[in-house]
């Protein structure tokens, strides 16, 4: 028996787990750890220019792959471990597995004050400052048991509703040797899921029985518990529509007959119809956000609308709304039982309602021809968007689309069709230029596969330095950036609100005209390929030759400002403490 250092065992451990890929940033803190995970190891690792990076690339990768082996971040000390807060809380919101091993101080000098402790409250306490915002922080204090404290950190990363778990390792610790005699990992990558409790879904399923019209209403949690089969299943069994929130988007194949697509402020209209008029709706794997819900103003629960809520969380349920029915399950799991039992009662489509929620669908795809298919010129959203799903299910229909906040909001979740599972955004935290990092992830996470993302130019120049670490590691992202100069759907909102914009629209002093940079001279500057796009029939060529390109690419589209986007429900924010406040439909038609 040897030894070998705490760093070298860890990076040991992690390629017997079968870990792919490590994202960090060099830091004095880390230095062990990476020089383990760099020399010591067959472990692809992967160097970032900032430390948020290197969570929202491990972000991307767990969306695409939904399941250990886990994404692996290493930071370091003071500053550098403090710019993964944004990101970590986005991953500990949103529900995604992975373990963020962070350097700190040596411990013979914690509360000495030394250069970026976090000492006033406590010694050397990061730890303190990640506890609210992950799923788990805690940090090694002795050699001697730090394997068993990773271990167990990463098995809460990836079971029960996955989430980032921090774990400081001081310097030290790190260096010190112990015994190579390590544990088998494998017991650590193995979780079971909770299923659902046989009389919920008996009650459940009398409840679907004398719905006249029942829907499903899916969020993330459909991705992390893998439940698509399952969810195809009971929809195709029961016959009951299928409603996505924008994070569950894809959970069912976008052109089924079940499919409703997304709903809520930019819902479909045949999904959002559904929502203010199913007397039934089975919720799962979602705790319904002002952004599903339009301000919690689109279902009419419990008054009309009887909810049925499941989650693997237990503090989810019932936090929105009132349940009929709660209960804490997998998701996949559920359904199963659902499906069961439904086919045994006898449970058949509801086709009067089906079939009017069909004629909803082509109503609305009706009323938004002119927008999907806008010659305007700079380019509406509703083109670009519309025109990437095409591109993309015909030349690469599983390649990953990460869309990003802001007007994205607007026509991501509805005017995207999704060629595969894998469309997803940062639908909690919405962290602006989100997609421009996470979008190396998934690609990573693809054997280095194409993936598109769509952002803002605000948010772009926020995120704007991963662009040399795409180029780098050659990976054939695509981003396309909506160029309007101004932080649009603030501007339109406050415009409507207050009759004028805040810090919205972005001009040089004393000039009238908006200004941006050359977002297609930087990516250029940084090693991309550029591509300018001004006229809506520019842009299909332009996504086709980047994709075929298979290199790192910039599409910078100019779009409009003044246009009317498309919202589906307008919703006022509570503007006045002493006013009432309560849940509920909206008292005017959708869209005014």
């Amino acid at each position: 028996m040897g030894q070998i250092t705490v760093a070298q065992a860890i990076a040991r451990l992690l390629e017997q787990m079968g870990t792919e890929v490590v994202f960090g940033l060099n830091g004095h803190g880390n230095w062990a750890l990476l020089d383990a995970f760099v020399h010591e190891s067959n472990i692809r690792s992967v160097a970032v220019r900032s430390e948020d990076h290197a969570v929202e690339l491990a972000d991307g990768y767990w969306r695409r792959k939904r399941t250990a082996p886990l994404p692996i971040v290493t930071t370091s000390v003071g500053p550098g471990n403090m710019n993964t807060v944004p990101p970590i809380a986005s991953a500990y919101y949103e529900s995604i597995g992975m373990l963020i091993l962070a350097g700190v101080g040596a411990t013979h000098w914690f509360d000495r004050g030394g250069i970026e402790e976090f000492y006033r409250d406590s010694p050397e306490d990061w730890a303190g400052v990640m506890r609210p915002i992950a799923k788990k922080s805690l940090m090694a204090t002795r050699p001697d048991t730090v394997i068993d404290m990773f271990l167990r950190a990463y098995q809460t990363a990836h079971s029960g509703r996955p989430g980032p778990v921090v774990m400081a390792i001081p310097f030290d610790i790190q260096n010190t040797l112990i015994s190579d005699d390590l544990p088998d990992p494998r017991p650590y990558m193995v979780s079971r899921r909770p299923a659902a409790d046989p009389q919920g879904i008996a009650e459940a399923v009398d409840l679907l029985n004398t719905a006249e019209r029942p829907s499903v209403v899916v969020g993330s949690g459909i991705a992390n518990s893998g439940a698509y089969e399952a969810l195809l299943e009971f929809a195709e069994t029961t016959g009951i529509p299928v409603l996505t929130t924008p994070t569950g988007k894809a959970a069912i194949p976008e052109d089924h007959r079940l499919s409703m697509g997304c709903i809520g402020r930019a819902g479909t209209g045949q999904g959002n119809y559904a929502a203010r008029n199913s007397d039934v709706v089975v919720a799962i794997g979602t705790h319904f956000t002002d952004i599903d819900t339009g301000g919690w103003t689109l279902f009419d629960i419990p008054k009309n609308t009887k909810l049925i809520h499941i989650d693997i969380d237990t503090t989810e349920l019932g936090r929105a709304y009132p349940t009929a029915v709660a209960m804490t399950s997998d998701a996949r799991l559920a359904l199963e039982a659902l499906t069961a039992s439904a086919r045994e009662a006898g449970i058949t489509e509801r086709t009067e309602w089906t079939s009017l929620l069909s004629s909803k669908r082509d109503e609305w795809l009706a009323e938004t021809e002119g927008m999907r298919t806008s010659d305007i010129a700079p380019l509406h959203y509703a083109r670009v968007t519309w025109d990437t799903a095409a591109v993309v299910a015909e030349k690469c229909p599983d390649a990953s689309i990460h869309f990003d906040t802001g007007n994205l909001l607007s026509f991501g979740p509805s005017f995207m069709p999704a060629s595969s599972r894998h469309v997803a955004h940062s639908g909690f935290m919405h962290r602006m230029g989100w997609s421009a990092a996470s979008a190396l992830g998934a690609s990573i996470a693809s054997n280095d596969g194409p993936v598109i993302a769509l952002l803002g130019d605000g948010a772009f120049l926020m995120r704007a330095t991963v662009v040399p670490t795409a180029v780098e590691l050659n990976l054939p992202i695509v981003w396309v950036i909506m160029d309007n100069r101004s932080f649009q759907i603030e501007r339109e909102t406050m415009i409507k609100v207050y009759g004028r914009e805040s810090m919205c629209d972005y001009r040089k002093a004393d000039e009238e005209g908006l200004w941006g940079p050359d977002y297609a001279a930087m990516a250029e500057a940084m090693g991309a390929n550029a591509i300018r796009v001004t006229k809506a029939d520019e842009y299909r060529t332009a996504l086709e030759k980047a994709i075929d390109s298979g290199q790192p690419t910039l599409i910078n589209v100019e779009t409009e400002l003044e246009t009317p986007q498309y919202r589906a429900i307008w919703y006022p924010y509570p503007a006045n403490f002493n006013e009432t406040w309560r849940p509920g439909p909206v008292e005017t038609p959708a869209g005014e």
